[in-house]
């Protein structure tokens, strides 16, 4: 039986076109195999759909605590510029990474408004802000922008609620394949070489920057297996490098990773499993995370990051910094192996040199 188009209700028709609109947007995104592209795709449908003048995205810096724009559109590159938001200095935005929806009718109107004369200046009269959501996690915040008074509506408001929902998941995605892509070249890095020296310093500094923390660094261990001592490191002072060897029976941590296990410290302030705890608080450490670097099961050593605020570690972060070091530990020793031979075959030659000829002229060989 045909239907009769006259007679379908309202909320029916939009209802049809929002998922046509969801389907579109779907298309866009499965092209996207980066966080950039993902996150532009994600703003400009979302302007289309929920007809405004535009809309933004800022991700949550948790290591920094604040929230910088990763992408807009709608909007000039001044307004977008304006740099990133404090979280201590902006309870607003606190509040809506806590899970509150936040509407502003006409920012004329409202004082607390942050940046409000740059908004005047750009044309935006009324804001929707709703958190960007990854499972139970907020990770950013959705805005979108009027350029007239508009009290948004329960519907709007549960539309946006809906493109956020999907956003967090696809940024989620987007972080992964960019994460991927890190390590493919990381890898790349330190197959290129066989120096151990060089191998180390490559891991120790693309692990402080694919995870955007303050430092790194890396502890093998010594012939006895009693001590960690340190042989590369990325921004550390040379004060805090200089403090010694970490003795395994003193420090808790330590030995639970060298055990095989992923140890983190999310507030070093209330930690006491550290050898060093004076000299961490002193270098303006304030979280660490510690995986075992392990050869056929067996750990050699501890690939550490750090951050210089307290720190929730997520799921994703741990993994990346678990594979890396598995990576980082073949390469580790395939390099000792590689320097073993070296070292092996020039005392050979200097042991022929002697037997030859007393040493008078190398033998032919």
């Amino acid at each position: 039986m045909a239907l009769d188009s006259g007679r379908i209700p309202w909320y029916a028709c939009l209802m049809s076109e929002y998922i046509s609109d969801m389907y579109d947007l779907c298309s866009e995104i499965a092209k996207a195999r980066d966080l950039d592209t993902t996150l532009n795709i994600l703003v400009k449908s979302i302007t289309a759909i929920m007809g405004v003048k535009g809309a933004s995205v800022r991700l949550l810096d948790e290591k920094n605590q604040t929230l910088r724009v990763a992408a807009a559109y709608g909007l000039s590159k001044s307004y977008i510029d304006k740099g990133p938001l404090v979280l201590a200095e902006n309870p607003v935005e606190r509040e809506i990474l806590g899970g509150k929806v936040v509407s502003t009718k006409d920012i004329t109107q409202e004082p607390d408004v942050v940046y409000r004369e740059e908004a005047a200046w750009e044309g935006i009269k009324s804001i929707l802000n709703m958190p960007l959501m990854a499972g139970d996690r907020a990770i950013g915040i959705i805005r979108i922008y009027t350029s007239e008074p508009h009290e948004f509506t329960p519907e709007e408001i549960e539309r946006l609620r809906g493109l956020s929902s999907f956003g967090g998941i696809i940024v989620d995605r987007a972080k992964l394949w960019d994460e991927m892509r890190a390590l493919t070249c990381i890898a790349q890095s330190i197959s290129s070489t066989l120096s151990l020296e060089e191998v180390l310093q490559i891991i120790a500094e693309n692990a402080a920057r694919a995870l955007g923390m303050r430092a790194s660094s890396i502890r093998l261990l010594d012939s006895e297996g009693k001590l960690l001592e340190m042989k590369a490191a990325y921004g550390l002072s040379s004060t805090y490098l200089g403090k010694g060897p970490v003795e395994l029976t003193k420090s808790t941590l330590d030995r639970k990773c060298i055990e095989g296990r992923c140890a983190l410290i999310q507030d070093i302030s209330k930690d006491a499993e550290l050898q060093y705890p004076d000299e961490v608080v002193q270098e303006g450490i304030r979280a660490m995370l510690s995986v075992p670097l392990k050869v056929k099961g067996k750990a050699i050593g501890i690939l550490r990051v750090y951050a210089s605020v307290p720190y929730k570690f997520s799921p994703s972060e741990i993994e990346f910094l678990t594979t890396l070091a598995s990576y980082g530990a073949i390469a580790i020793e395939n390099a000792r192996l590689y320097e073993h031979v070296k070292n092996e075959y020039e005392e050979l030659t200097r042991d022929v040199w002697k037997w030859y000829d007393w040493g008078s002229r190398f033998p032919n060989i």
